[in-house]
């Protein structure tokens, strides 16, 4: 009991009081279950994350439920000896445990180090009478004679799923200790063992964490400091350069007034860039020590335990971070990039010629940060077409219009060749328009830069296609599924992805010849019940199923299974009936849900973002290179159309194909609308064009209920037929 625990508190930091029951987040920070519970119910019962009370980190909770967390057998085991220690050294009267059971017990004399109990002058003397407890170790509470507690008996920590069953065992698929009930119904088929057996092990890998961080505070904190250092001497020369600019104007009086004012803005500006860039880089070095500081500490507490429920219910979570850190690490650029010097020219013997225009500030080796630019709209769709303008638009930092007159864009060629392309700063709303006219139709890259840094998002590829002139399509050619197929999605080596009914993802090349299969038939990771909406985000492959109600996403080229988000229900993150998908070229990917009569808006890792509430049974989703968001809807035929943040609703066309449901939709460069209609009597599945001012033209009539559609870096479309069985390439 007298183990040195160093820093850490055995208290709740949310009730402060000795933990309850206390479970770990993936964080590392613990909290009592009771508490945690509260802090979910603050958030509404709907949803399945949760934010830590400490650092604000958001947690998606196993199953939605606290249960699901780990938990800390550690803190519990520590807050009872410490619970123990603050009875013992307080004022306040102890009842007996012996005698407690009876009203009118007796004030406790002594503590049992043996038993954990405190017991009263009678039951202290019927203690010592019994042959097995003459030899316990008694401290007298009133002297606090031997305060050098021995450690508390350890007892097994309790499921919180099953209260009355001991964790016992521990599972070493998912990394956690269970209960014999959980054994026999979430772990029956996975490779579990006496926890007793594997602690040592665990006790090693913590030691093992703990050696693998060695080099990274050092490190980072030598980085922190000449950063810190590199902020003074921009300081300074701030300061340097503004008593010279002041001094040199004063002379030139109220003439040159208005440029000293200009030239300090400018100064200011600069200064202020710089330290942001600096500042950025701290603030990553800075919680990168605090993470690994904090993994450390507990790594190194936790493998001086001895009990191995301790160990392993934490092991886990605190390898994970620390491991982590050790990515963020090897990554981390620890040399401060910017130089910090600010350099002026002020010459004075000029001033008679070209007064208005004196003087100017620059930097010495000045490295704006790219990382505050990014490419805000106009990568939805990777398509342009020949000597059509495509534009693009920039999201700048507040504040620095005026550096943004850095940037350069070109659109560089498969071959090498570049075109330049124009960039326009739009005054007040800290936008640049980038725009190019591609003169030939191939492959491009689309480079914006900022002083020979790319920013966020560039370089980004492009696929420039002929014009196509859609009221004259003819069928290219069929792939055939064999079954039912909902999902088409086109990869830029030309494959072509369809959703079969059978339990898979076939796979074919441009000839149409089947060359693999994603998937199969089933419930588990990688298999499928009802594959239906197919689509593609650089080499992965996301699936929604419409009867598991998830999206799995895979490697596109190899077919191994990577992840999956979603499970049925109509909270956030939850799914009901997910059909179509769409993405916006920033990293976020859009679900239609047909059931819950919205889209969901997921990272992709599938990280929950928002929730776009739609009027109607949702079928499809598309993405226009503006950023906004188009959604077909079954029975109300129409598509609602709304803003890039999903929270404006800014159009409807409606009453769209009498007599039909809408199903499939997409966008092509020239924000044209497609759209797929279908009819339970066969008469009208079409494909048809929707113009801006809702006039629609029909494209294709011999479809057989068609549901998905997707267009190709070309600019061909492709239909899943559904009921034909085949891709349709028109």
């Amino acid at each position: 009991m007298a183990e040195n625990t160093n820093s850490t508190s055995m208290t709740c930091e949310v009730c402060s009081e000795y933990y309850t029951d206390p479970l770990m987040l993936p964080c590392l920070h613990s909290f009592c279950k009771k508490c945690l519970i509260k802090a979910k119910e603050k958030q509404g019962s709907a949803d399945t994350s949760l934010k830590c009370p400490t650092c604000d980190t958001s947690v998606n909770l196993p199953d939605g439920k606290i249960e699901g967390l780990a938990q800390n057998l550690w803190f519990e085991h520590k807050s009872k000896e410490a619970s123990i220690e603050k009875k013992i050294l307080g004022k306040e009267a102890i009842s007996c445990d012996e005698c407690s059971v009876d009203d009118s017990s007796d004030a406790a004399v002594v503590y049992c180090c043996d038993c954990g109990q405190f017991l009263c002058d009678y039951c202290k003397k019927g203690h010592k009478r019994k042959p097995k407890k003459s030899s316990h170790k008694l401290i007298d509470l009133e002297t606090k004679e031997s305060l050098e507690l021995s450690p508390i008996k350890h007892e097994d920590g309790y499921c919180l799923w099953h209260t009355d069953q001991k964790l016992i065992y521990y599972c070493n698929d998912c990394e956690k200790l269970v209960c014999p009930n959980c054994l026999l119904i979430q772990h029956k088929s996975h490779n579990v063992v006496d926890c007793t057996g594997v602690g040592e092990t665990a006790r090693k890998a913590l030691k093992e964490s703990v050696t693998s961080c060695d080099g990274v505070i050092p490190s980072v904190t030598e980085a922190i400091a000449n950063g810190e250092k590199m902020l003074e001497q921009i300081a300074a020369h701030k300061e340097e350069v503004s008593k010279e600019i002041k001094e040199t104007f004063e002379e030139l009086k109220a003439l040159l007034d208005k440029r000293c004012h200009e030239l300090l803005m400018e100064t200011e500006e600069i200064a202020s860039v710089k330290r942001n860039s600096v500042e950025k880089q701290l603030d990553r070095f800075r919680k990168l020590v605090k993470q690994v500081s904090c993994g450390c500490h507990l790594a190194s507490s936790v493998s001086e335990r001895t009990d191995p429920g301790e160990v392993l219910s934490v092991k886990k979570l605190i390898t994970n971070q620390l491991e982590e850190c050790i990515e963020e690490y090897k990554k981390l650029p620890l040399e401060i990039e910017d130089k910090g010097a600010i350099s002026r020219f002020l010459d004075v013997p000029t001033l008679s010629k070209e007064i208005s225009e004196f003087g100017s500030i620059s930097e010495c080796y000045v490295q704006l940060d790219s990382s505050f630019y990014s490419i805000d709209s106009g990568l939805a769709i990777p398509l342009a077409t020949v000597k059509k303008e495509r534009k693009f638009k920039v999201a700048l930092p507040a504040g620095i219009n005026k550096a943004a007159h850095f940037l350069k864009a070109s659109f560089i060629k498969s071959d090498g060749s570049k075109e330049e392309g124009r960039v326009v700063i739009v005054p007040d709303i800290n936008t640049a328009i980038v725009s190019f006219t591609p003169q030939s139709i191939g492959g491009y890259e689309l480079s914006v830069t900022m002083r020979g840094h790319h920013i966020i998002g560039s370089p980004y590829p492009l696929s420039v296609k002929a014009s196509r002139d859609y009221t004259t399509l003819t069928n290219q050619r069929n792939f055939d599924v064999g079954n039912h197929t909902y999902g088409v999605a086109i990869h830029t080596n030309g494959e072509v992805f369809a959703s079969s009914n059978d339990g898979f993802v076939q796979v074919f090349s441009k000839d149409g010849t089947p060359v693999r299969r994603i998937g199969s038939k089933g419930d588990d990771n990688g298999q499928f019940k009802s594959p239906h909406g197919l689509l593609l985000v650089g080499d992965r492959l996301y699936v929604s199923d419409h009867n598991l109600h998830r999206v799995q996403y895979f490697s596109a080229t190899t077919g191994q299974y990577i992840g999956q988000f979603g499970s049925k229900g109509n909270g956030n993150g939850q799914l009901w009936y997910p059909k179509g998908m769409s993405t916006d070229g920033k990293g976020n990917i859009f679900v239609s849900e047909y059931r819950n009569k919205r889209v969901q808006v997921f990272k992709e890792d599938g990280a929950f973002v928002q929730v776009i509430q739609c009027n109607g049974n949702v079928t499809d989703v598309a993405v226009d290179n503006e950023g906004k968001i188009y959604v077909a809807t079954f029975k109300n035929n129409s598509v609602q159309v709304f803003s890039p943040d999903g929270k404006t609703h800014l159009d409807t066309y409606n009453n769209l194909i009498s007599s039909s449901s809408l199903q499939g939709i997409a966008i092509d460069d020239g924000r044209h609308i497609l759209v797929l209609t279908y009819n339970t009597n066969c008469v009208d599945s079409c494909l048809y064009l929707l113009n801006s001012d809702g006039k629609q033209v029909k494209l294709i009539s011999e479809l057989n209920n068609p549901y998905g559609i997707a267009l190709d870096k070309d600019g061909f479309i492709y239909v899943a037929d559904t009921d034909n069985n085949c891709i349709m390439k028109y």
